[in-house]
């Protein structure tokens, strides 16, 4: 049986599985964590007395509150974070999609950092939103490194799930083959596989050490993206590259 505190690690999780910087109704929010609607809005408004949610007085919608988001900004890598940011943003520049930043969190692709487009349809959404790691370019990219076994044991139980008719690998086979091409290439590239019309595109990014950290990549509309992928990766390639200094030479690069 969980505890109390596992129950609210679980709603505070369903946030970002949901969207970390949006609005979200009671009843979603049961849906997520497979509990009572009644039960979930008294933990809501426990949370909120302490304010790590906050409620819209209008939409009666939820969402995490600036106590919650301030703790959050000091976790993780933050000469990694700091490092990414700028380096983003000239992907942006340069391709006009959207740029995000993902790490490896358990068996998921966890992406921490986003760098918004002009022309992307949709408006955040993506920080603090987890992925499996067999069906998406940050997931496969995180998996460059892993062994055949440890890409199993890391994606069995995403593999076993309804595929939905997307093009995703449908078995570990088909999986390992496509590492396989996609590390020989050196990127990542999936297309429509978690999404109807939505490519992406990932570089792994290694630390001094040599150990793969994190990965750049880019997402956007499969039309827009298809014709480029070559001029994306190159782009992505020597951005990697750039992260990568940054991390080697944090007082050059301004990072401490």
């Amino acid at each position: 049986m969980d505890s109390s505190a596992e129950r609210v690690a679980a709603l505070l999780l369903a946030f970002a599985d949901k969207g970390a910087d949006g609005d979200h109704k009671v009843s979603d929010l049961a849906r997520a964590v497979g509990r009572e609607r009644s039960q979930v809005s008294r933990m809501l408004h426990a949370l909120q007395r302490s304010g790590l949610v906050e409620q819209d007085e209008e939409t009666r919608r939820y969402r995490l509150g600036w106590p919650l988001l301030v703790l959050a900004s000091g976790a993780g890598d933050t000469a990694l974070l700091r490092a990414a940011r700028p380096v983003l943003r000239k992907v942006v520049a340069h391709t006009g999609e959207v740029a995000l930043l993902s790490v490896q969190q358990g068996n998921r692709s966890l992406t921490v950092l986003r760098e918004e487009s002009a022309q992307s349809l949709r408006a955040g959404g993506w920080v603090g939103r987890s992925s499996p790691m067999h069906c998406t370019a940050s997931g496969r990219a995180l998996l460059f490194d892993s062994d055949d076994q440890l890409v199993d044991a890391l994606t069995a139980d995403d593999l076993l799930a309804p595929a939905h008719g997307l093009t995703g690998p449908r078995s570990l086979d088909e999986l390992l083959a496509r590492l396989r091409a996609e590390r020989q290439r050196g990127y990542s590239l999936a297309s429509e596989e978690v999404e109807i019309g939505l490519t992406s595109v990932g570089i792994p990014v290694r630390d001094p050490a040599g150990d793969l950290v994190a990965v750049l990549n880019i997402s956007g509309p499969t039309s827009r993206l298809i014709p480029r992928i070559d001029d994306i990766a190159r782009r992505l390639r020597a951005a990697a590259g750039g992260l990568e200094a940054a991390l080697a030479h944090p007082l050059q690069s301004g990072t401490r």
